[in-house]
C-alpha cells in the first residue's frame, strides 16, 4: 500500500498558516519519520493525513484513492493510529484494550470472537508483551502501556501505521524496545510506519525517509540520509550539531551530538 499527501496546507480558523506545500509518500514496509522543533504542526499533520481534521489545501491519497473518496471504516482497516500517551488510561486488561482494536472489523453490534482474541493475542506476541494479558492497564509501566497501545493499533492488521512521538518520556531502554518493535514491523510484516519523533538520533537510526518541518519554512523530504545532515537540523532546528559515524557489531552507524546553540 502507498500512502501519499500532496501539497498539504493547514489554517487555524482565525486564519494562521500552520504548515503549507507538505508533500511525502510512502511505501509498503518503509519507515517515515517527522522532524521538526516544537510548535510547527507534526501532531496536526498525522491528523491531517489521517482525516482526523481537515486540510485547508491538499489532500491524502492511499493506493492512488483520495481519502475523502473512502469511508472511515475503510480508511481505518488500513491505518494503525496510535496517538501520543497521556497516562489516563481506564481499568481495562490488557488484552481488553487490544481487542479493543478490532473494532473497524466488526459489525455494529458483534462481540469478539474467538479469531479476533488470536489476533489481539499475536499482536501482544509481536510486541513481546503476552505475559501483561491479564493485567490492568491501570497498574503497568508508562513504556508498557505504550507497548500495549501499539499491539491495538497492530490488532486491526493495519497496512500503515501512524504513531505519535511513540518513544517520548520513556527511558533509554523503552526507547529502543519500540525502536526495535517498528523495524521488525516493516521489514519482517510490510507495514509501513510513519512516526513524529523529537529525536533526530532515532530519525536517522530507523528510517528510510524523512518530512523535516521549520517554523517559517518550506517543508523538505527526502531519504533520511539525505534531509538529515548537519546543515538541515542547525536550519530548521537552530541548533549546531555533528554527525558522527561509528561500527557497533560489524554495523555501520551514526550519532547526532549538539554542541551549540
Amino acid at each position: 500500500m502507498k500512502l501519499e499527501v500532496e501539497n498539504g496546507e493547514y489554517n487555524y480558523p482565525k486564519g494562521k498558516t500552520l504548515f503549507q506545500r507538505v508533500n511525502f509518500y510512502i511505501d509498503k514496509g518503509e519507515i517515515l519519520t517527522i522532524l521538526g522543533p516544537n510548535g510547527v504542526g507534526k501532531t496536526t499533520l498525522l491528523k491531517c493525513t489521517t482525516s482526523l481534521l481537515k486540510w485547508t489545501m491538499g489532500n491524502t491519497f492511499i493506493d492512488g484513492w483520495s481519502i475523502d473518496e473512502l469511508g472511515q471504516k475503510t480508511i481505518w482497516k488500513s491505518i494503525g493510529y496510535v496517538p501520543q500517551g497521556n497516562g489516563s488510561v481506564f481499568s481495562y486488561t490488557v488484552l481488553d484494550m487490544v481487542l479493543m482494536g478490532r473494532a473497524p472489523r466488526l459489525g455494529l453490534f458483534s462481540l469478539p470472537s474467538r479469531k479476533d482474541i488470536e489476533f489481539a493475542r499475536h499482536s501482544l506476541e509481536m510486541v513481546g508483551i503476552s505475559h501483561l494479558e491479564n493485567k490492568a492497564c491501570s497498574e503497568i509501566s508508562g513504556g508498557e502501556l505504550q507497548l500495549v497501545l501499539i499491539a491495538r493499533a497492530l490488532t486491526s492488521q493495519p497496512q500503515i501505521l501512524i504513531l505519535d512521538e511513540p518513544e517520548s518520556h520513556l527511558d533509554f531502554k523503552n526507547q529502543l524496545i519500540i525502536l526495535d518493535i517498528l523495524m521488525k514491523v516493516a521489514k519482517q510484516e510490510g507495514i509501513s510506519c510513519i512516526i513524529n519523533t523529537h529525536y533526530p538520533d532515532h530519525a536517522l537510526h530507523i528510517s528510510d525517509k524523512t518530512l523535516m518541518l521549520g517554523k517559517n519554512k518550506e517543508a523538505i523530504f527526502g531519504k533520511s540520509e539525505k534531509i538529515i545532515t548537519e546543515e538541515n537540523l542547525k536550519e530548521y532546528f537552530d541548533v549546531d550539531v555533528r554527525i558522527i559515524p561509528f561500527d557497533y557489531g560489524g554495523k555501520k552507524l551514526k550519532t547526532i551530538v549538539p554542541v551549540a546553540i
